[in-house]
Order: C-alpha cells, then sequence, then structure tokens
C-alpha cells in the first residue's frame, strides 16, 4: 500500500504562532500534526495519514545565523518527509527589527529550494492585522503607532514590510496591492507571475478575509509561501487536495485534574486579560528583579499555591506595564531579564506536571516555548479553536495535557476563562 505523507510542510518561529498555523490548517479541512523543536529521523513515520505537518521552533528572537541555521535544519526533515510545498510562518504583526532575523531565514529557505521569489503576507483580519500598500496595520493603526511599538523584545518602529525585509535580507521587494487582490485570481495570478521575474519579496495586501481567500488560491505559484496564519484559510486548492480529508476533532479535550494560568506575555490585551481574570482569581505576579535576588522562586511560588483552595485555578504571571518592563530591562539588561522569567516558568510547568496539573492555559510565544520544552513536549494533536489563530492541543500519550498556547495579543479579555471552561470537566 502506497504511503501517504503531507504535502505541506510548514515551519512557524515560535510555538504559539505554530498552534496559531495548525488551528486555520485544520479547520480548513487538512489533518495536520505540530511537532516542537527540531525534529528527529524517528519521527518520519508519524507523519503517515497527514496532510500538514508544522515544525514549531523557537527562534523569533535568536541571533540571525542561529535562526537561519535552525530552519535549515528543519527544512531539510521536511524534505525527508517528502513534503512537496512549505510554509514559512512569523507573526501577524512581524515582531521583527530592522536586525531581526526573517528576511535572513527566507533568504536562506530561498536559496535551499533553488527559488528566486515569495509570497510575503503577514495578514490576519480577523484579529485586526491588515496589510494595505505594503504597510501593516493593527486594529487600523500603523503598526509603529499601535501598542507593539512598546514590544519588550521587537519593540516595531517602522510599518513597511518592504522596508523592514529589504533592511533584513538581500533581496528586492514590491507590494502587489489590494486593488489587484480585490480583482480575484485571474488578475492576482499575472501580476504575481510578472513581479516574481524582477522581485524577491512579493508582499501582498490583504484587509479582508476574502483577500485571504484569493492569495490562497495562487499559492500554487511559489514552492515557498511565508507570512502569518491567514494565508491558511484554504490552501486545498492550491496543494491539489480536492475535498476536506478532516474535520475539527470531535474529540473531548476537557478533563478533571488541576489547572493553570501562566502568563509571561507583556502586550495590550494580555494586560487586560489578566486584569479580568485576577477580579474573580487568585494571582501571584513574578517579577524579574525579584528572581534575581532570590526574594522569588520555584519554592515561594508553590508555598503560595499550597495556600488556596483544591477547587482554585490561579494564574502565575510576569505581565507588567511598559514602564515596569522598561525598568527590569534597564536594571537588568533584555536578555537577562527574559531568561530569569523564563526560566522561572519552566522550573515551574515542571514542578507542576510532576504534582497533577495537567491542564495549562500559556500567554506569551516566548513563555509557551519554554513551557512546552520544560515539559518535554514533541508533538500534539490539534484540537477545537478557542479564539481564532488559538486552539486547544493535546499531547499524544496515555496521561495527556491539554494546552491552551496564546500569542500575546490573541483573543479577547476572556480569553482565559474561555479556555478554562473549554479546556476542563
Amino acid at each position: 500500500m502506497c504511503k501517504q505523507y503531507p504535502i505541506l510542510g510548514c515551519i512557524a518561529d515560535d510555538f504559539t504562532g505554530a498552534t496559531d498555523l495548525a488551528s486555520f490548517l485544520v479547520k480548513s479541512g487538512l489533518r495536520t500534526l505540530q511537532i516542537n523543536n527540531l525534529p528527529t529521523p524517528d519521527m518520519l513515520d508519524s507523519l503517515q495519514g497527514f496532510d500538514a505537518v508544522v515544525v514549531a521552533l523557537k527562534i523569533r528572537t535568536v541571533e540571525k545565523q542561529q535562526a537561519v541555521q535552525q530552519t535549515l535544519s528543519a527544512l531539510n526533515w521536511l524534505q525527508q518527509a517528502h513534503c512537496q510545498r512549505f510554509f514559512y510562518k512569523y507573526c501577524s504583526t512581524f515582531d521583527s527589527t530592522p536586525k531581526g532575523n526573517i528576511g535572513p531565514v527566507i533568504d536562506a529557505l530561498l536559496d535551499k529550494l533553488k527559488q528566486n521569489s515569495t509570497l510575503v503576507c503577514p495578514a490576519l483580519p480577523v484579529n485586526g492585522r491588515t496589510v494595505y500598500n505594503g504597510y501593516l496595520f493593527v486594529n487600523g493603526q500603523p503598526l509603529n503607532e499601535s501598542p507593539l511599538k512598546d514590544h519588550p523584545l521587537t519593540p516595531m518602529t517602522d510599518p513597511s514590510i518592504i522596508r523592514m525585509l529589504e533592511k533584513q535580507g538581500h533581496g528586492k521587494a514590491i507590494n502587489i496591492p489590494y486593488e489587484t487582490v480585490e480583482q480575484g485570481e485571474t488578475v492576482l495570478r499575472a501580476a504575481i507571475q510578472s513581479a516574481k521575474q524582477q522581485y524577491n519579496y512579493l508582499v501582498v495586501d490583504a484587509i479582508s478575509q476574502q483577500h485571504l481567500l484569493n492569495i490562497g488560491a495562487i499559492c500554487d505559484e511559489f514552492s515557498l509561501i511565508t507570512g502569518g496564519s491567514g494565508i491558511a484559510l484554504d490552501l486545498k486548492p492550491a496543494l491539489g487536495i480536492k475535498q476536506k480529508n478532516h474535520l475539527e476533532h470531535e474529540q473531548q479535550f476537557s478533563q478533571a485534574a488541576p489547572t493553570i494560568v501562566l502568563s509571561g506575555s507583556c502586550s495590550a490585551m494580555t494586560q487586560s486579560q489578566v486584569a479580568e481574570y485576577l477580579a474573580h482569581n487568585p494571582g501571584y505576579q513574578i517579577q524579574p528583579l525579584k528572581i534575581q535576588s532570590g526574594e522569588q522562586s520555584l519554592e515561594s511560588i508553590t508555598n503560595w499555591l499550597h495556600t488556596l483552595p483544591s477547587s482554585a485555578k490561579p494564574i502565575i504571571y510576569a505581565t507588567a506595564t511598559p514602564e515596569q518592563v522598561k525598568e527590569n530591562q534597564t536594571q537588568l539588561g533584555v536578555q537577562t531579564a527574559q531568561e530569569l522569567v523564563e526560566g522561572l516558568f519552566a522550573q515551574l510547568a515542571k514542578h507542576l506536571y510532576s504534582k497533577g496539573y495537567r491542564n495549562f492555559v500559556v500567554a506569551g510565544g516566548e513563555t509557551s516555548g519554554a513551557v512546552v520544552s520544560a515539559l518535554a513536549i514533541n508533538r500534539f494533536e490539534i484540537g477545537p479553536s478557542i479564539a481564532p489563530g488559538v486552539p486547544l492541543v493535546r499531547t499524544l500519550d496515555d496521561n495527556p495535557v491539554n494546552l491552551a498556547l496564546k500569542s500575546g495579543n490573541f483573543g479577547d479579555k476572556h480569553f482565559f476563562q474561555t479556555a478554562l471552561g473549554q479546556m476542563t470537566c
């Protein structure tokens, strides 16, 4: 019997971005497996029967050389898995600076695949991210005027995707305007075919869901596509898949087990979500300066948890205002502050798992990566969506762990409560 391997091989630059993409692929009817960190050769056999596989890396804020090396390793594995087309997924808010690694990673992928050009579209209108005339907007504000300007790791100072890519990479960029996208597949395909002869990065506008569907229909023009999860609304025609192979899991993902919310994101939306959750649930805020001094530690957190009733669903959070984040970074340095928080979250997750916790809601890409790595979770199946781009996921073992891995700006202010409602019995 002929083996069926995934058609689409995806590489995501962080763990929440991977689940974001995987949720859209599942919802569109593609049976999807997510693998966390660099996969190993023995995992190839587990891919049979899947339409798409998403490899979740943790490279969004690492040095260019390291990001390129890990990405090419992932690509090599996906090629061994017989994938025919490839998707490099980064955040719908681009989450990068002029010295960032998105451009270098795209260049490396193009070189390895022996391709000259690729599509670039981070837009996700359902979450307020749109691209217009090559500029990225967040809820109607230019990226550099939105709350993302205060991102603690990648402050956004330029909304032009074209300028950003040309500063980061070695290629030339061009904008495919929304008027062209609006006219549908035939006109858009002609514009793409013309532009790809002279340009390397084709930055395509999208301000509506229909625009994303139009863009998805012409993705067969590329061996490599890049952008946000919105492009994955329906890639079946471009992949040659005639009908849905797999509906969203009907399996019940809820379970009666101890539950925790861990929040490392400092985005404006996460701040709102934390405040809303604290109004009804106990919380413990961790701070980098207190971790460094020894005032806060795994022991101090677990001692606090022991004071709570068994029915409590607490939140441990490092979420802070931009002013607090800046103060921490000024005194400790950006990298040290980040490592202190991530390290404590990793220790905490591992400890909680040993004590029977099986439901984890995690906010923030870096925090999600730290938690998933600490729990040594290398694969999971994608479940129903909690919010656009945020599904429930479950580990593939006899004693499963449920997780909701949320990118900082995703979800409404009730996200934590909604996630726990779907996750617990």
